[in-house]
């Protein structure tokens, strides 16, 4: 389709809201399979808004043991949360850290249903990922971030460190500045 076209105000831009969540020290999750939320209670739930499109950003250090298993990425919606699109380009390696492994895995992330984003693997895994996520008309609600092991690993934490943002980057009007 064809961008719609705004000037933009400095101030405007700065003071559009982001919604972030960063894990402060390490938060334990449930040893088990199926999905959950990837951060504490009191920063796991975000609201956004109808007819809006978000750049969505975070990155997962995550350790366990035990078990080998895979691990998804996914969005919970509730509170009449509606997406137009999702679209999210995530990168995972599973490597202790400080050291180096030749596999790193990959995919395009266009759904909010568990997607599996790495290989089996016991030990530590770390998932980047960017995109933008539309809220359709209407259906702003919200949005929880989650994962989802195949096996149940023994003592999975995710680090201090991880985080997640959703920064507002326009509404109907999708190109800024100075565009032909």
């Amino acid at each position: 389709g064809t961008p719609i076209s705004k000037k933009v105000k400095l101030e405007t831009v700065l003071n559009i809201p982001n919604n972030w969540s960063l894990i402060g020290t390490d938060f334990t999750l449930s040893a088990a399979t199926g999905v959950q939320s990837a951060f504490p209670t009191t920063g796991d739930v975000f609201t956004l808004a109808a007819s809006t499109t978000y750049e969505v950003e975070g990155v997962y250090f995550i350790t366990k043991s035990g078990t080998t298993c895979t691990t998804a990425l996914a969005l919970a919606l509730a509170g009449g949360a509606v997406i137009t699109f999702l679209e999210m380009h995530v990168t995972a390696h599973n490597a202790a850290a400080n050291t180096t492994t030749p596999t790193l895995a990959g995919t395009l992330v266009n759904q909010v249903a568990s997607t599996v984003i790495n290989a089996t693997a016991v030990g530590e895994v770390a998932i980047r990922f960017k995109g933008l996520i539309r809220m359709a008309a209407g259906g702003g609600g919200t949005v929880t971030p989650q994962i989802n092991f195949s096996a149940a690993p023994t003592t999975p934490v995710m680090k201090a460190g991880s985080y997640i943002s959703f920064k507002r980057i326009g509404t109907t009007n999708n190109v800024q500045g100075s565009v032909a």
